[in-house]
């Protein structure tokens, strides 16, 4: 018979313990915003997709399907983690790439503030 109680007590705490904890949510909750931008490449357009979490920059997504394949297309492929590493994109251009790294950096400075780095540029 105590041993019953005793089983019973010890669930009866385990379940009241369960009861007081947070529930986790199944989605964290984030102020990620995603932003666009545009600006000419050698090729055309390129088109980035900025993600950003507060001040910080978490991703970036250039696009420039008619970029030289193995010179501008080397800008498409390492400037962005450059960017997210240094939450800006004032970073330096690829070498070889500088064409189209100039127009992911534009870009990407045209999704960030769109009023000072409009698209298309005035000529």
């Amino acid at each position: 018979m105590k041993k019953l109680v005793s089983l019973l007590l010890v669930l009866l705490l385990v379940t009241s313990l369960f009861g007081c904890a947070k529930p986790a949510d199944s989605q964290p909750k984030t102020d990620a915003v995603t932003l666009t931008g545009t600006a000419e490449g050698f090729g055309g357009e390129v088109k980035v997709t900025v993600t950003k979490e507060g001040d910080k920059i978490t991703k970036v997504e250039p696009v420039g399907e008619k970029e030289t394949p193995g010179i501008g297309t080397n800008a498409i492929d390492q400037l962005p983690a450059k960017m997210v590493e240094k939450n800006s994109a004032d970073v330096e251009v690829i070498s070889g790439a500088t064409i189209t790294s100039k127009a992911i950096i534009y870009a990407v400075n045209n999704a960030l503030d769109p009023a000072k780095f409009p698209y298309p540029v005035a000529k």
